[in-house]
């Protein structure tokens, strides 16, 4: 209050103190700082460059006190606010964005903003997602990273197969209703189509899920989904099969700042995430998963 009126009695009256009090106050700041805080000009006063120094610092502690209230509130009860959460495009934010619809019918009052990006951990590092998903993972010190569980990808069409397995050079040769390239499951497909010296050639592209798998239910062709689209949609009259030589499959992280605090919301979310996950019968690893638990305690 002095730096910002600079002058002692009007200070003293903004802080509800006496003149003489405040004087004192200073005095015995000055003596445990060991230097002079202020210049004293006649009825005038200005900071002295060590002066400055201490009115930088007390703003940091003055910050730091009102971060840590607003974190404990927000640890302990707040419902309120904003869940802001990093996905690679494709099956992965669709997942993020089913699950919001159930998270929204728990805790109304909190808005979810998903990021699509190809630069999840970038996102998480900028402060721009509370915590991201990814397929993808560029190694870096200050991102903690938890394998969520294995993404298959499965082959799927509306006829029953008296295999549950087929071969990935098969499926190349079978008309395929497929995403666009831009999509994380058409980059896997185009990869591994790469790898035998094959080219990646779908008798139709769409971007929806939903026409897909229409389009698959019409005897149109059939197409390659990840498991999480084909629990997470109405495929109770598909049929799906694994597909190897090779095994198409994807893991699936959950990255977040190390050190950083948790917010009610992201606790809230990434708790119902693993619920849902551990209920589909993902495979995961148990101590990745127990590691992910113990940090939303």
């Amino acid at each position: 209050m002095i730096c910002k009126e600079l002058h002692f009695t009007r200070a003293a009256e903004k802080l509800g103190i006496s003149q003489p009090t405040l004087s004192h106050q200073i005095k015995m700041l000055e003596q445990e700082v060991g230097y002079p805080l202020f210049n004293r000009v006649g009825k005038k006063i200005e900071l002295t460059k060590v002066g400055e120094i201490v009115q930088q610092e007390a703003l940091n502690i003055k910050g730091s006190l009102q971060s840590m209230s607003s974190q404990i509130e927000a640890f302990t009860k707040v419902e309120i606010g904003e869940l802001k959460i990093a996905v690679l495009p494709g099956e992965i934010t669709d997942l993020v964005s089913t699950l919001c619809i159930q998270f929204n019918q728990l805790y109304p009052n909190i808005n979810v903003s998903i990021l699509t990006t190809d630069q999840v951990e970038k996102a998480v590092l900028e402060n721009r997602a509370d915590f991201g998903i990814s397929f993808q993972l560029n190694q870096c010190d200050r991102l903690q990273v938890t394998k969520l569980y294995d993404e298959e990808f499965y082959l799927i069409s509306n006829q029953r197969n008296e295999e549950d397995r087929v071969s990935f050079s098969t499926v190349l040769e079978l008309p395929l209703i497929l995403f666009p390239n831009m999509h994380q499951c058409r980059k896997i497909l185009d990869i591994a189509s790469k790898e035998v010296g094959k080219q990646l050639h779908p008798i139709v592209e769409t971007s929806s899920i939903q026409s897909i798998l229409n389009l698959v239910r019409s005897g149109v062709g059939r197409s390659v989904v990840s498991r999480t689209l084909y629990e997470f949609y109405d495929t109770g009259d598909l049929f799906f099969q694994h597909i190897e030589k090779p095994v198409l499959t994807k893991e699936v992280y959950l990255v977040m700042k190390k050190n950083c605090f948790i917010n009610y919301a992201a606790r809230k979310y990434i708790t119902l995430l693993v619920r849902e996950i551990e209920k589909l019968h993902f495979p995961t690893e148990k101590d990745a998963i127990t590691s992910i638990q113990s940090s939303l305690l």
